[in-house]
């Protein structure tokens, strides 16, 4: 059973003010559900308002024009497909796949870095040093579990 919490709950936990909570429900920033005339949330669309929230501010903080927040958008549209892929496929090149979601190699490789860089996928060296265009890629950490 989901709990649910009302705006003084989430308000609490936020750090915030309840009409802040109710300003950021209004603006469709926070999702609720409507019971009656008050709002409930879930822990799910708190955790959901956080990451989007740290994710606008990141995006912010560095200035990227709308190209540039575009730009970031598919790099992470994807890096989702890619890591869906390498579950199904694992130790698929770069060129592979591109070929396989219809990507270029550079989106692909742009996307892979991403993965790679938090941990969500690794290269797997033929030789003494990773050749991130040929070497095969796995989804997760490569380290023994």
């Amino acid at each position: 059973m989901r709990n649910y919490l009302n705006t003084h709950h989430v308000a609490k936990s936020l750090g915030v003010n309840v009409q802040t909570v109710r300003h950021y429900i209004r603006q469709g920033e926070l999702r609720a559900a409507r019971v009656g005339k008050r709002y409930v949330v879930t822990q799910e669309d708190i955790d959901d308002f956080l990451e989007g929230r740290k994710q606008k501010r990141s995006l912010e903080s560095i200035g990227l024009t709308d190209k540039g927040r575009e730009a970031v958008r598919r790099i992470k549209e994807d890096a989702d497909r890619i890591l869906a892929y390498l579950r199904e496929c694992p130790g698929a090149g770069t060129s592979e796949i591109a070929a396989a979601l219809g990507l270029e190699d550079m989106a692909a490789q742009r996307a892979l870095r991403r993965l790679e860089a938090r941990g969500m996928a690794y290269c797997e060296p033929s030789g003494a040093k990773p050749d991130r265009v040929s070497d095969p890629w796995h989804a997760g950490t490569g380290q023994s579990e």
